[in-house]
């Protein structure tokens, strides 16, 4: 994994003590944290910087479905493992490219390729298995523990540029290539062990949430076989992650040994590769054609899957009669799908027709009470129409005592403001920036609170928690 190898060049350019040798830099054996000097504090605050670079890269995806999708998924692997999933964040990179990587602190990046490119649900889950696999083992930690005093904001953004292909990654290569000559054996062992052991964890968690265990080295013997006589555009996968024949077949063995597994995909998984595909399309009249052409040719056993993406064109399109006709009979035959109502709500918005749009959402949340989706999607239409006191209602019950999107503060910030009601709005703004990893720009929002006056008990009362608890974080931060 060429994580793995730019952390552990990075940390060389950090240079181990003088005199240093091969047995006094013996790494502890693998899955073994006690040995670790890089304490979990350490691990968030480090992931906590990388992933502040990487959203200030703009290379995030910003579709809530999507991430939304990717988060569940993800969860839903974490929890077959003994860590709590509210140690782990999942998000999607906007980038074409076939990859996946792990940070500290638990961060888990899907790129949105590595989504369109496979062909189940469990070849996706695999990858993103094995990932959460390298957080859970403590691969990371291990690595980051001779980091020493090393600039914390500045190694982790170098690193997050690295993990993203920067605009002349080359560059990066051969600052470090220096670095890694006369110990590269030693990093690239060190890197297989993790990757098998990354592997056979993987496959653990693939069984266990009920997924095909197949589904990771089905993938993996994929990707090699198609790309096996290609010198140029070798998936990222391949070249960040050293897949070998041994490797796959030892990872098939581990797959073959829980009972057979035969289940279909969950649709959600073809909606969101459905959405993406419309999203990154460059033509959208080939890929409505093409959708067309499936459709009819599928004699009415269409795939719901096809109708939905037709329907996400046509709607881009502003054909909004034809798209309202395709999404309506998709949801009266799949009433609960929250792909559907979302989609069809955005057409009624987008065609003038505000109404029929909040009917849906409030419909929807009924079916899935408190659901995100429904709730920001509602919060959205409803300061669009001016209704600021319902909308600051709606997002302080949502926002209370739950992890929630970092959208979600920011848009009970603007109604908050709208409401007039500008400390509680600077406490929300607060949470936002906090939630992005901008803890100094989050205890400025605080201490505007604070100037602002006019808040009651219970808000000055909050406020003072919030920005104690900050200046903490600030302060070990700035220890490390």
């Amino acid at each position: 994994m060429k994580f793995i190898i730019y952390i552990c060049a990075l940390l060389l350019v950090f240079a181990p003590p003088a005199g240093a040798t091969p047995d006094s830099l013996a790494l502890p054996d693998i899955g073994d944290s006690s040995a670790t000097a890089f304490t979990p504090a350490d691990e968030e605050r480090f992931g906590r910087e990388m992933m502040r670079a990487i959203r200030h890269s703009g290379r995030l995806l910003s579709d809530p479905e999507v991430e939304e999708y990717i988060q569940q998924l993800g969860y839903r692997l974490v929890s077959t493992s003994a860590q709590s999933a509210a140690g782990f964040t999942f998000f999607v990179v906007s980038d074409p490219s076939i990859n996946a990587f792990a940070m500290p602190g638990g961060y888990i990046g899907v790129h949105t390729g590595l989504i369109t490119a496979s062909r189940s649900e469990s070849e996706l889950a695999g990858v993103i298995a094995h990932e959460i696999a390298h957080v859970t083992q403590h691969h990371l930690a291990r690595s980051f523990e001779r980091a020493g005093d090393m600039n914390l904001p500045m190694t982790a953004a170098v690193i997050a540029a690295i993990l993203l292909g920067g605009s002349n990654p080359q560059m990066g290569e051969a600052a470090l290539a220096a670095t890694m000559a006369g110990s590269a054996q030693m990093q690239l062992d060190f890197s297989r062990s993790n990757e098998r052991e990354a592997d056979r964890v993987g496959i653990q968690m693939l069984a266990r949430a009920g997924f095909d265990p197949q589904g990771m080295p089905g993938f993996f013997e994929r990707l090699q076989q198609e790309y096996r006589y290609t010198s140029t555009g070798i998936p990222e996968f391949l070249s960040t992650h050293p897949v070998t024949l041994d490797r796959i077949a030892d990872a098939r063995n581990r797959a073959e040994q829980y009972p057979a597994f035969s289940a279909s995909d969950n649709l959600n998984y073809r909606l969101v590769q459905t959405r993406l595909r419309v999203l990154a399309a460059r033509n959208l009249d080939i890929l409505a054609r093409q959708y067309r052409d499936t459709l009819a040719a599928s004699n009415g056993n269409d795939d719901a899957a096809d109708r939905y993406g037709y329907a996400l064109i046509l709607a881009k399109q502003h054909d909004y009669a034809q798209s309202r006709k395709l999404l309506a009979a998709l949801r009266r035959a799949d009433p609960g799908r929250i792909a559907y109502m979302l989609a069809l709500a955005q057409v009624e918005s987008e065609d003038h027709r505000p109404a029929a749009a909040e009917q849906i959402y409030r419909t929807g949340l009924q079916l899935h009470p408190n659901n995100s989706l429904l709730t920001l999607a509602l919060a959205e239409h409803l300061l669009l129409q001016g209704a600021h006191a319902e909308t600051t209602a709606l997002l302080r019950e949502h926002t209370r005592n739950r992890k929630v999107a970092p959208r979600a503060y920011e848009l009970l910030a603007e109604a908050e403001t709208r409401s007039g009601n500008k400390g509680i709005a600077h406490i929300a703004l607060a949470d936002y920036y906090h939630s992005l990893g901008e803890t100094q720009t989050a205890i400025e929002q605080l201490n505007l609170a604070r100037r602002s006056g006019g808040l009651d008990f219970y808000y000055q009362s909050l406020l003072e928690a919030k920005l104690a608890q900050l200046q903490e974080e600030a302060a070990a931060m700035a220890r490390r």
